[in-house]
């Protein structure tokens, strides 16, 4: 039925047109009946620029183009709810082991082993999550190190955070303990690491101006930057194939739109 469809706007007004650009045209219909849609709309754009004379065979192609972008918008939606479907799975499990902690702004998730523990209050790293899977690091060090920077060591591997220089702000020393507030692509290789080495002891050391300040990560803040950071991961996957398929959406409901515009009668 696709096929037969496709080849009534092809094969009329064939005597009125360029041979050369009617083969364009054909060629462009067997690759979208065989699936290949990126290509078919590569060969109208060729119509279009090589033929600009044949308004004929240019006006079919404007009506072939809307029926390609449908059945690969179609398809593309296909592959998208699959993902989802695959992400959500992946997402309720890993949200097992989280908890949601309402503050002044948004709100962000964590373990549930350190939900209520507070950075101000204990050294150390807390690893949290946005709800759409933006994965942050806070740290905790005593004051007089004047740190910028956090490294991890566990065994003889070791990784680094981004410096993130003091501005009384994302690096405030200004409480009885320094805090950096790292972003994500400061602070993802720490995530990575702390995955890497799940269940290992792992060593913090606070980069200072003055000095550094090594400790042993407590067990509830090792585990949750490798956790919060699997979450996020998944999470975010989640967030932009949800908005990938809406984008999808709409691109379907233009290319409806325009097949009705474009729609040429057998003559």
């Amino acid at each position: 039925m696709l096929a037969g469809s496709l080849s009534i706007m092809i094969l009329s007004g064939c005597s009125d047109n360029s041979k050369a650009a009617r083969e364009l045209l054909s060629q462009a219909e067997s690759m979208a009946v065989s699936g290949d849609y990126p290509g078919a709309l590569a060969l109208l754009d060729s119509v279009d620029s090589r033929y600009a004379a044949e308004v004929e065979v240019r006006r079919d192609a404007m009506s072939l183009r809307p029926r390609i972008m449908e059945m690969l918008t179609l398809k593309e939606l296909s592959t998208a709810d699959s993902m989802i479907v695959q992400l959500t799975i992946e997402a309720d499990a890993v949200k097992d082991v989280m908890a949601f902690v309402e503050d002044s702004f948004e709100g962000y998730y964590t373990t549930k082993a350190l939900k209520g523990k507070v950075p101000a209050e204990k050294p150390g790293l807390y690893a949290r999550m946005s709800a759409d899977g933006i994965y942050t690091v806070v740290s905790s060090c005593p004051k007089g190190t004047e740190s910028t920077a956090v490294g991890l060591k566990s065994g003889d591997d070791e990784v680094m955070s981004a410096r993130v220089a003091h501005d009384g702000e994302r690096n405030d020393r200004s409480r009885g303990v320094e805090i950096i507030n790292f972003m994500p692509s400061e602070c993802d290789t720490l995530g990575v690491f702390a995955e890497r080495h799940t269940g290992d002891e792992i060593k913090a050391t606070f980069f200072g101006e003055k000095k550094n300040h090594t400790m042993t990560l407590p067990k509830d803040q090792a585990e949750a930057l490798g956790s919060v950071h699997k979450a996020s991961v998944i999470v975010g996957r989640l967030h932009k194939a949800q908005l990938e398929k809406t984008r999808l959406e709409r691109q379907l409901d233009v290319a409806r739109s325009q097949m009705a515009r474009t729609f040429r009668e057998k003559e």
